[in-house]
């Protein structure tokens, strides 16, 4: 059996809950390491990025819970509790 977009999608958003912050860089390596080269490219940039068909189901998967940190490159999820932003 292979592997779906959708299937890889909800393990991005099942890694980004649990870690709370994750690079793109990371995600790429572990996409690629777990799933394997087919589903990485090198954008027009140079740079090795996640197969958007991945990344049109991550949005469906997560539902607006992860947010994109432009800046950082990665994806995180928002402290719900104010304890939850100190940890």
């Amino acid at each position: 059996m292979s592997t779906t977009a959708a299937e890889i999608a909800t393990w991005m958003t099942d890694i980004i809950t649990t870690e709370r912050r994750v690079t793109q860089t990371d995600m790429v390596d572990a996409i690629e390491a777990k799933f394997g080269s087919d589903w990485i490219y090198v954008n027009d940039n140079g740079h090795p990025s996640i197969d958007r068909a991945i990344l049109k189901e991550f949005r469906k998967a997560h539902r607006g819970g992860v947010k994109w940190d432009r800046e950082a490159r990665s994806w995180y999820i928002e402290a719900s509790t104010p304890e939850e932003a100190t940890d």
